[in-house]
């Protein structure tokens, strides 16, 4: 008899193993996997454009989860984007205003807690996966900050931006360079897999950042194949394929939670870091990548919509209404004290424009968790009669966004005695391509708005000039 209990027991133990398995004490605090994207085009989701490309598993996260319609991110361009993102804060206060930046401006970021950090304090294993970019593109910068000093356990990645996605590529694992086995973004959606797998039973944080689908203009043929008839355009075709590798390594990272029934206690997001390339010459041909901004105006480098509003998704199963769409003012800042406060971390104690968005997910609180959002940014001139792309960090475009209203300034002269540009006003209601000024009739509008954005530029750290001093560059002799 003895013996025939212990066979049965033995059975269901096996039998166990292949079924998913229910959080259990031990990993009872919710993993997080922060999905970002990059260069992608906010129409190119099926669910929240027109896009002939599918995109099945990002549907799927829009279709269990909560879709953003009016979500932000802190600067249209990649390296401020990912601070902003990873900070908490508007990268302006550490004097961020573009990709590049002086070595003070990097040390004083260097001093914020990053999301990650939090996270592995509290014991969870962390991890990155694919770009981090947020000092350099080089091996000798990787440090400065780096994902091994600010909260990653474990990482695979590229340093910087506009990297070859064909195997071979140079890539970081831990502090060590080497060359990539695979297809970029294959690859990144494998060790994402791997590193799930190997943490499943434990509390995990997962930053996966693709550099998909930013140029170079790298797809493998059999996901290009699909579109041969339905796409034409050679350059639109191969942005599809890179497009559905992203989508299929998302997809192998769903299918990995669903594996070790993890998915319940797992929240997934995921957002885009800026507005798509575009197809623009006018602007550096490093990053035109033919995506799509929907019906949006402008493109990355641009603080019109095309280039700060993007396509985010939330899932939580069981905490956040599965197909939902939330349609008020929210901040890609907001990201770091949603996922800390909703695994119950302590939130250090630093100065954060985050807001818990949860509470507004839930119904718990019906207002909305903005008022109004800012942007300033270094221009991105137009090309010269010598054919480069001007780029002076004391001349600036600036937005600022409350309910229907977008007030948006190009190229101010930060030295200059010069009254700056007017503003332009646009009624994003009646004009969601940003195409009507209509400032001269709601005078009273801009004056508010205007006002608004003084008093936060006010907050921020200063605008420097581009290089190893932290003063201004004094105004040009008239």
């Amino acid at each position: 008899m003895k013996k025939l209990l212990t066979v049965a027991l033995l059975a269901l133990v096996a039998a166990g193993t292949t079924q998913a398995k229910e959080p259990t004490e031990r990993n009872s605090k919710p993993n997080v996997v922060l999905i970002m994207a990059d260069d992608m085009g906010y129409a190119d989701i099926q669910r929240f454009g027109n896009s002939g490309i599918p995109t099945p598993a990002l549907n799927r996260l829009a279709d269990e989860g909560v879709k953003f319609t009016d979500a932000y991110v802190t600067a249209p361009i990649c390296v401020a984007s990912r601070m902003g993102l990873l900070s908490g804060r508007h990268q302006q206060r550490f004097g961020i205003y573009c990709n590049f930046h002086a070595p003070n401006q990097v040390k004083l970021f260097s001093k914020a807690t990053l999301m990650p950090v939090p996270f592995q304090q509290a014991g969870y294993r962390t991890g990155l996966v694919g770009k981090w970019h947020l000092a350099g593109n080089s091996a000798r910068t990787w440090a400065r900050p780096g994902p091994l000093t600010h909260g990653i356990d474990e990482c695979v990645a590229i340093t910087g931006g506009g990297s070859s996605f064909w195997a071979g590529a140079k890539i970081m694992r831990q502090d060590m360079a080497e060359k990539s086995p695979a297809y970029l973004t294959d690859l990144w959606g494998k060790e994402a897999s791997a590193f799930i797998e190997r943490n499943a039973e434990n509390p995990f944080f997962l930053y996966l950042a693709f550099n998909a689908v930013h140029a170079p203009m790298h797809a493998l043929d059999t996901d290009q194949a699909p579109f041969a008839d339905t796409i034409k355009d050679p350059n639109r075709r191969i942005y599809a394929g890179m497009l559905t590798a992203m989508d299929r390594a998302v997809g192998n990272v769903l299918d990995q939670l669903d594996k070790h029934g993890i998915a319940k206690n797992t929240i997934v997001v995921f957002l885009n870091d800026n507005g798509g390339g575009g197809t623009t010459a006018q602007y550096a041909a490093h990053s035109r990548n033919w995506s799509s901004n929907g019906p949006f105006r402008g493109h990355k480098f641009d603080v019109y919509e095309g280039g700060v509003r993007v396509p985010m998704m939330i899932r939580w199963p069981g905490h956040i209404q599965a197909g939902s769409v939330y349609k008020k003012l929210v901040s890609s800042a907001d990201l770091y004290r949603t996922l800390i406060t909703a695994a119950t971390l302590e939130m250090p104690e630093e100065t954060f424009d985050s807001v818990d968005l949860l509470p507004y997910l839930t119904g718990a609180k019906t207002d909305a968790p903005h008022d109004w959002l800012c942007w300033q940014n270094r221009s991105w001139l137009p090309k010269s009669a010598g054919g480069k792309v001007v780029h002076k960090s004391r001349i600036h475009n600036s937005a600022i966004r409350k309910g229907k209203w977008k007030l948006v300034r190009l190229d101010e002269n930060l030295d200059s005695k010069d009254d700056p540009p007017e503003w332009r006003l646009y009624d994003l209601v009646s004009d969601i391509g940003e195409q009507r000024d209509v400032a001269a009739k709601h005078p009273e509008v801009v004056r508010e708005l205007g006002q608004l954005f003084n008093g936060w530029r006010s907050d921020m750290h200063p605008s420097i000039a581009a290089g190893p001093s932290s003063k201004p560059r004094r105004p040009a002799k008239k």
